[in-house]
């Protein structure tokens, strides 16, 4: 498929256990519950939302992102609750041949193999229904569990990037990437 029709709707994603879906109105106060535990937004770079009027406003920015071709933005749902539990994102598109991936889990569902479930569904999607080259991630290094999560799904450290901007902090940053050549998923 084409870079630009992938955008016509909302691509909907099923793992095993979970619907990857486009966040609704009913997910904001599910959103801004876990993205008040810093623990959740200590590696992410923004704080999260104020209230659960912001987390509503934030949804409306990524669908007009989505509109715009600059972002798509999954809400991670089990298929057992309709509740969010996570957001993965693929943003700053680059010609329709690189991406970056960013992600986010409820800390209630932290080691229970679900990012690498979802990833192991969206870095495919990527490569396949967006026909991208190359994914990559940036990581703060102190961010072990993404840093084991990313090389154990075959993601290659590029390199250290020194006092980079990584959303409103000015930190060490370890950039990760996937091409499409080397991936087992993209098949």
């Amino acid at each position: 498929m084409p870079f630009k029709d992938a955008f016509t709707s909302f691509p909907k994603l099923e793992t095993d256990r979970f619907i990857l879906r486009e966040l609704r109105s009913e997910d904001a106060e599910a959103y801004y519950t876990y993205f008040s535990d810093h623990e959740v937004t200590k590696y992410w770079g923004y704080p999260g939302p104020k209230n659960i009027e912001t987390a509503s406003k934030t949804f409306t920015r990524f669908q007009n992102a989505f509109t715009r071709k600059e972002m798509i933005t999954w809400g991670i749902a089990s298929k057992d609750e309709e509740q969010i539990i996570g957001t993965c994102i693929l943003n700053d598109f680059v010609r329709g041949s690189m991406v970056n991936l960013s992600y986010n889990l409820s800390r209630d569902y932290w080691g229970k193999g679900i990012m690498t479930e979802v990833l192991k569904t969206i870095i495919p999607f990527g490569f396949n229904e967006l026909d991208i080259n190359r994914i990559q991630a940036k990581v703060m290094p102190e961010n072990h569990s993404s840093v084991n999560l990313l090389t154990k799904l075959g993601f290659v450290q590029e390199g250290l990037l020194r006092d980079y901007i990584f959303g409103e902090f000015i930190t060490d940053t370890l950039i990760f990437s996937m091409l499409k050549k080397d991936s087992i998923t993209a098949a």
